[in-house]
């Protein structure tokens, strides 16, 4: 019973955990809360990114629009003597902020094709300590006051940016299709390369730049502990850049799959050898060393060979960085679609999946602690209105997928002496079709709707929703047929 109980216990070395809200994560039903859109216009989220305060704690998303504007709302943790509804539209920019301004007779669906034409998903990085956001739109990189709402700089670089890590320090590293660059806006003399130089810039050497010699970086995690910059995508292996020695690379990891996203837990990893039920001569001591060694974990999620690929990498420190120790790819039950990301969400890992589902897994990477499909809401909610429904199997997609997830945790060190809400561990989640939601567990949503905001749907409105419904439905069953058509026919040795 000891081994089972100490086997199964999340929590890491002298961790203070709540039992309580480990069992709402695993056991309440699961709320999401779609944020509305300003206007008049369907507009859609193209890029998405966290504002938090001095201490940590979750502020605002910025969020750029397929009209080249940027829309802020306010998501602080509520109190239980507020009254304030979250969710709420703080600031929105003019249209055509990021793409130039709309300029005579450009149409709408020419900006929204600016806007769309790269499909890169991590496109916004936050300067939290400037109040600075930087917004990624084909090759240029826009510099915007969060405050006014108003461009500070653009940078143009050689290629079209396909990844943004997250800024620290002022400055941030920036992935374009063939290249990898620090950007520092405080220096101006490191400024991107001429466009018109993109021969120099792939066949030689630079001081300013990293060429890559395979095209696809997605995703990208920049570590202040040891200066280490981690590069993954479309490729089949994890480059490692260290900031003081940049560009030289350091090293690399081999992967095999195509990963879409990377992300860093700050616990050790515990490899799958230290299972107590699994491995008798292991002892309970044995797992509690390995909880409280020193390191972190990489995680990520992409795909290998057709299905879902969930991969763990164990960082620990050493005199030349951090290198990693042990890894494990979850490969036969993650998922049979590519997964799209992935966040170290409390003390258990959630990934999504080209169906729509999102999973949480034990540390282990393997043990199910549960899922749900964004699709299983039959009538999307309205501004701010959460529908609760049933955990479902791993069924095949009807409409759209999670793209993107930002866990919501205030931080602990806060010095509010405001009594926090329960179930304060919300979601993000930026979908493929430019939904912007926040995930939460239980019957009440942390996202409600006050009532002079009540929105009414019009019948013209109604009748465009299930127009939009009924079109995503038959378009997902389509490629589902399609896809298993494909799948008969390689079973028969037909296809290649």
């Amino acid at each position: 019973m000891m081994r089972a109980l100490a086997n199964w216990d999340p929590s890491y070395g002298h961790d203070n955990i709540s039992f309580y809200d480990e069992y709402i994560h695993r056991h309440a039903p699961i709320n999401i809360g779609w944020l509305s859109m300003p206007g008049d216009d369907s507009l859609e989220a193209t890029g998405l990114g966290l504002i938090q305060d001095l201490e940590g704690n979750p502020e605002h998303l910025a969020a750029s629009l397929d009209d080249g504007s940027v829309c802020i709302w306010d998501v602080r943790p509520r109190y239980t003597d507020s009254d304030l509804s979250q969710g709420r539209i703080v600031g929105k920019s003019s249209p055509g902020l990021l793409s130039g301004g709309f300029r005579a007779g450009q149409s709408r669906e020419e900006i929204r094709a600016i806007m769309t034409e790269t499909g890169a998903v991590e496109s916004v990085s936050i300067d939290n300590d400037r109040g600075r956001g930087y917004f990624a739109q084909n090759s240029t990189l826009v510099e915007v006051d969060l405050a006014t709402l108003q461009v500070v700089s653009q940078e143009i670089f050689p290629f079209p940016v396909a990844a943004l890590s997250q800024s620290r320090d002022s400055s941030l590293v920036v992935g374009t299709n063939w290249t990898i660059h620090i950007h520092d806006p405080r220096n101006k003399s490191k400024s991107a390369v001429d466009p018109s130089l993109r021969c120099e810039i792939i066949g030689g050497p630079s001081a300013t730049h990293a060429s890559l010699s395979q095209p696809g970086p997605l995703s990208i995690l920049d570590r202040a502990e040891d200066e280490s910059i981690w590069i993954a995508g479309r490729f089949t292996h994890l480059l490692n850049y260290d900031r003081r020695f940049f560009p030289r690379i350091l090293g690399t990891v081999h992967s095999g799959g195509r990963i879409s996203c990377i992300a860093e837990s700050p616990r050790p990893y515990v490899p799958r050898s230290l299972d107590l039920l699994q491995n008798p001569s292991i002892t309970i001591s044995d797992v509690c060393a390995a909880k409280t060694a020193h390191g972190s974990t990489i995680l990520a999620a992409g795909e290998y060979k057709g299905k879902g690929s969930l991969e763990f990498y164990g960082l620990a420190p050493s005199s030349a960085g951090s290198v990693v120790t042990e890894s494990y790819r979850n490969r036969q039950t993650a998922a049979s679609t590519r997964l799209l990301s992935v966040a170290a969400h409390g003390y258990s890992t959630v990934f999504s999946d080209g169906d729509g589902n999102l999973k949480w897994v034990e540390r282990d990477g393997m043990t199910a602690i549960r899922s749900y499909n964004i699709n299983e809401a039959v009538d999307p909610p309205s501004f701010n209105q959460a529908q609760s429904t049933a955990q479902g199997p791993d069924e095949p997609s009807q409409g759209d997928i999670v793209q993107k997830m930002i866990p919501l945790r205030p931080s602990r060190g806060s010095w509010s002496s405001k009594r926090a809400d329960v179930n304060q561990s919300e979601l993000v989640l930026k979908t493929g079709d430019g939904r912007i939601g926040v995930l939460g567990f239980g019957h009440n949503t942390l996202y409600t709707r006050e009532e002079e905001e009540t929105i009414v749907e019009t019948t013209e409105q109604r009748e465009r929703r299930d127009a939009e419904k009924q079109y995503r439905e038959t378009l997902g069953r389509a490629l589902q047929s399609q896809a298993d058509e494909v799948r008969f026919m390689r079973g028969l040795g037909l296809l290649g």
